[in-house]
C-alpha cells in the first residue's frame, strides 16, 4: 500500500471541501442506514431506483480519474490535501471511511477512530480487514510524516481482542528509521484500557515521482 500523506492538512476552511465532507458524511449515514434498517422488498426496490437515478445524475458531471487527476483540477490544494480528502480507508471526503481523527507528534501519530454497524465482522465487532487497514493507514502516515513517502513491504497484525463497534477506539503508531531506505513502524488499537490489536510494518522509501508527484 502507498502512503503519500504527510500530515493532517486542514482543508475545512475551503467551501469546496466543506461541501464534499458534508456529502461524504451523508453517504456514510446512508451506508449505515442501509445496513441497520430492516427494509421491505418493495421499499428496497424503490430505493434502488432512486439511488440509481442519483448515480446517473452524478455521472453527468465532469469525471475525475484518480487522485492525480484531481490534483490537476485543483492545483491550489496539492497532493497532500487531495490525499487527506480522498485516500482509501480514511479520506475526509471519502464516502466509505470510518470516523477517524489524528494528530502528529515527532515520529508518531495518535488519534481515534469509531466504527459503525457498516464495519461489522464478528457480531458486534469490527471486521478484521478494517482493523488491519486502519492500522496500516496510520503507520503509513507516520512513515510519511517523517518526510519519507513509501510503500508497505511487510505487515503483521496481531488480533488480541475483538474491537467493538460504536466505541471510541484510540490508535497510535511510532516510527523508527532502520536505514536510508527502510523504516519500521509499530501501531496499536485500544478500547479503554484494553489493547485490541497491534501491528508492525516495514516501509520502503520510494521516489515521489513514481506516483506522478514532484519531489519538494
Amino acid at each position: 500500500m502507498t502512503s503519500p500523506e504527510p500530515d493532517n492538512t486542514d482543508s475545512t476552511a475551503d467551501p469546496y471541501w466543506q461541501a464534499r465532507q458534508q456529502l461524504a458524511l451523508a453517504a456514510r449515514q446512508l451506508n449505515e442506514s442501509l445496513i441497520s434498517a430492516d427494509i421491505p422488498p418493495e421499499r428496497a426496490l424503490e430505493l434502488s431506483g432512486e439511488l440509481s437515478h442519483l448515480a446517473a445524475s452524478l455521472n453527468d458531471l465532469p469525471q475525475v480519474r484518480g487522485l492525480m487527476d484531481m490534483v490537476g483540477r485543483r492545483p491550489q490544494d496539492g497532493i497532500d490535501t487531495i490525499m487527506g480528502e480522498f485516500v482509501a480507508m480514511a479520506g475526509r471526503s471519502h464516502p466509505c471511511s470510518p470516523d477517524l481523527t489524528w494528530h502528529a507528534e515527532p515520529n508518531q501519530i495518535r488519534g481515534t477512530v469509531s466504527f459503525g454497524q457498516a464495519f461489522e465482522g464478528p457480531p458486534g465487532h469490527v471486521h478484521g480487514g478494517w482493523v488491519a487497514g486502519i492500522l496500516d493507514h496510520l503507520m503509513g502516515m507516520t512513515h510519511v510524516h517523517m518526510g519519507q513517502p513509501g510503500m508497505t513491504s511487510g505487515l503483521t497484525v496481531q488480533y488480541l481482542k475483538p474491537t467493538p463497534l460504536g466505541q471510541i477506539i484510540a490508535i497510535s503508531a511510532v516510527a523508527e528509521e532502520l536505514d536510508k531506505r527502510r523504516t519500521e513502524v509499530k501501531a496499536e488499537m485500544r478500547c479503554g484500557e484494553t489493547i485490541t490489536a497491534t501491528a508492525s510494518a516495514i516501509f520502503v522509501r520510494v521516489d515521489r515521482a513514481r506516483f506522478g508527484i514532484e519531489s519538494p
